[in-house]
């Protein structure tokens, strides 16, 4: 496939947080610590490491995702030069602990349990925001600042209460021992489920996974993996081919960490899907960077950005052919915690409900 460094145009949405990164006390050496000893004597490494993800310690991690994205939807009818348009912007803010669970050969099996949630999507039209909170002992839906939920506690005559989520277990999460995804399941009563289902956690979720090399790598060495957008684009089938660089080492906070850095860049026409797919233009270009925990194999801070724009059409033999313009930005943040956060304002800074009197 032919592929540039095309940069694509676009404003970012940007998200108003401060990326400062906490980790966790050391734990035991794991499977993807670095070859020798990642102590201060020995760090930087000066050879080969091998990185590998490794499972949660027994109390778990704590992470914190933020991520979103905005773009635009035309639909064109054959034979006419008008036609519709719908604009979006889509915003999630999920803390979450990751807790180890027992897994098949080969792969790593986490339990993801739900701290605190706030998800946003307006769609224009009609342009109604709606938002969701989930935190403090409280759930809260609302339209346009107008709530038509709001539960607190147990509220035992209630099947959806603030207690079958805050604390519980939302998701199993199982991927290979090189951190490619095998699995994702919803977990929780029924109608939490159906709640968490409509936030399309797995793909931001798996998006944000990171591809590890099969081999030791020293500095400036690459290795690729594949991830889908976690975007209306991706939702098509439609992945990028990402290359993964070993670029050096920091530290983050004080974690000895290595810095992985991702590139991924398409401008490509007449493409088809492993899933069938077919377009007739794809362009994207993605960036970022990770930092890997060398005593842990963990993930302690993660960013990436991307702009994606595609073509295709629609050929339901029940409605005219239509031809599907899409172009959208995103950018996401995976962080580690060190503690569960107290502030009293969510990432994009609006109250949270202990904040409330």
């Amino acid at each position: 496939m032919k592929r540039s460094g095309l940069a694509l145009g676009g404003v970012l949405l940007l998200l108003g947080l401060a990326l400062a990164c906490a980790s966790d006390a050391p734990e035991k050496h794991a499977k993807g610590a670095a070859t020798g000893d990642a102590s201060d004597a020995a760090f930087p490494p000066s050879g080969p490491v091998v990185l590998r993800p490794a499972p949660p310690p027994a109390k778990g991690t704590l992470y914190r995702l933020l991520t979103n994205y905005e773009g635009r939807t035309e639909l064109t009818e054959e034979g006419h030069d008008d036609g519709n348009s719908v604009e979006e912007l889509w915003s999630l803010q999920v803390d979450f602990r990751q807790l180890p669970v027992q897994a098949p050969p080969d792969s790593i099996a986490s339990s993801l349990v739900l701290e605190a949630l706030k998800r946003r999507a307006v769609l224009r039209p009609p342009g109604k925001q709606n938002v969701i909170e989930i935190g403090d002992d409280r759930v809260r839906i609302s339209q346009d600042d107008k709530v038509s939920t709001d539960l607190r506690g147990a509220q035992p005559k209630e099947d959806l209460t603030p207690r079958s989520l805050i604390g519980k277990s939302f998701a199993m999460l199982v991927t290979t021992d090189l951190g490619e995804p095998k699995g994702f399941t919803l977990r929780g009563v029924p109608s939490a489920k159906k709640l968490l289902a409509s936030f399309m956690l797995r793909e931001p979720l798996s998006y944000l996974l990171v591809g590890y090399p099969d081999h030791p790598v020293t500095a400036g060495e690459t290795w690729h993996a594949k991830r889908y957008f976690a975007n209306p684009v991706g939702r098509l089938g439609l992945s990028a081919e990402v290359e993964y660089r070993l670029v050096g080492y920091e530290r983050i906070e004080e974690a000895p960490c290595a810095h992985v850095s991702m590139r991924a860049a398409m401008d490509q026409r007449e493409l088809q899907t492993e899933a069938g797919m077919k377009f007739e233009e794809v362009r994207f270009s993605l960036a970022g960077d990770a930092w890997l925990d060398l005593r842990s194999g963990q993930v302690a801070l993660m960013r990436i950005e991307d702009v994606s724009a595609v073509a295709h059409r629609t050929t339901a033999a029940s409605t005219i052919p239509k031809r599907v313009r899409m172009r959208y930005t995103s950018r996401s943040v995976l962080q580690r915690l060190g503690e569960l956060p107290t502030e009293t304002t969510w990432a994009d800074g609006t109250k949270r409900f202990s904040a409330v009197k």
